[in-house]
């Protein structure tokens, strides 16, 4: 029987370190790891490259263990199509820390499955409010004119000054060595000024 490692992020500025931590005991005993690095909790875990192959390598009796339960499923639909696999191949699902640390998820009796749907449900309701609170953050800075998205690499005056000397002359490339950007802001900005429009 073996102990099996699974970690989740959402996104590529989000990191394991967290997770790394809770399960350092077992990482550190040599257990199995297995990843989903920048990868959404709208796709099904038994959908997901990291997990799947875990269940591929994963004989009956092994357990497979998360930090906690938002790395692994934050929805009910994850939850329903999740416990049927694990149950069929015999395999137990335990939490590292928190509440649940203590119970086998996998586990296939009433109260487990009560307590898993009803985790399933918050995990969920977290989810959908994140994103409620996201859409209606960026309707009301539209709605007061703020400007969204990353600020500007230069500013209005030095904007100015690229759009002469590409006038002038200058080089898309020498004017982002200049002024220590990235040749696409320079042309982005050159754009917005229709610089680059052929007459």
């Amino acid at each position: 029987m073996t102990d099996r490692l699974y970690l989740r992020h959402s996104t590529d500025k989000q990191t394991n370190a967290r997770q790394l931590h809770a399960l350092k005991p077992y990482i550190d005993a040599g257990a199995p790891l297995y990843e989903d690095p920048a990868t959404s909790s709208r796709i099904l875990s038994i959908h997901r490259k990291g997990f799947k192959q875990l269940l591929d390598e994963a004989a009956v009796g092994d357990t497979i263990r998360i930090a906690d339960a938002a790395r692994l499923f934050r929805s009910v639909a994850d939850v329903l199509a999740l416990r049927p696999v694990l149950a069929r191949r015999g395999l137990h699902l335990r939490v590292q820390n928190g509440l649940l640390s203590g119970i086998d998820l996998a586990a296939e009796d009433s109260g487990t499955t009560m307590v898993v749907n009803v985790l399933a449900s918050v995990l969920q309701f977290q989810r959908e409010l994140i994103s409620e609170n996201t859409v209606e953050g960026v309707a009301a800075a539209a709605a007061a004119g703020k400007t969204l998205g990353r600020p500007s690499a230069l500013s209005e005056e030095e904007a100015a000054e690229v759009v002469t000397a590409y006038r002038e002359g200058a080089a898309v490339k020498a004017l982002a060595r200049q002024y220590g950007t990235s040749p696409k802001t320079i042309r982005r900005v050159l754009d917005d000024a229709k610089a680059r429009e052929v007459p």
